[in-house]
């Protein structure tokens, strides 16, 4: 449905519904309340509603992580305390980037020349900036892919400033 047909005051109470931590079907199964999907394409129409949805969500989310500690905390039963708190935890960590577990993964970087480590970094970096300017609503993993090779990682990594130091910046052998 077209955005005319809702009212700012419509707007306003999906945000704040959004913000007490209900959920976008929760709210779009109320009868005055628009369609999921009319919600979405709000959002792609206008990028300051969009901005205003996710940032309602965030907080949202953040409620319901801090309801979930105190139910928690204050659950008679641990076993069906922690299955809840578990269950909200991994809803919230697929929702929002501040509560995944891994938002980004950088594995080791061991053996490999500077020069490489660095552009990899920035290709990782580019990656999760694309990822997150292309996709307002999910995260995505960015994987820094290279090769290991033999040698004492300690002798080839150089301190940025100078030479490192004694172990660092120069092989072993001081060359």
């Amino acid at each position: 449905m077209p955005r005319e047909q809702y009212t700012d005051a419509h707007v306003e109470r999906l945000l704040e519904q959004l913000a007490e931590g209900k959920s976008l079907i929760t709210i779009c199964a109320q009868d005055d309340m628009p369609s999921r999907s009319t919600v979405y394409n709000w959002m792609l129409e206008d990028s300051e509603l969009g901005w205003r949805v996710l940032e309602a969500r965030e907080v949202g989310f953040h409620l319901r992580a801090e309801m979930a500690v105190a139910a928690a905390k204050n659950a008679k039963d641990p076993l069906p305390g922690r299955l809840a708190f578990d269950s909200e935890k991994w809803y919230l960590g697929k929702l929002s980037k501040a509560f995944a577990e891994k938002p980004v993964s950088i594995g080791p970087v061991v053996n490999v020349d500077v020069g490489e480590a660095f552009d990899a970094v920035a290709k990782a970096l580019e990656k999760a900036a694309a990822a997150i300017a292309g996709s307002g609503t999910s995260t995505k993993p960015v994987v820094i892919e290279g090769e290991t090779r033999p040698g004492n990682a300690s002798g080839r990594l150089a301190d940025m400033a100078g030479d490192g130091g004694k172990g660092l910046g120069k092989d072993p052998d001081g060359s």
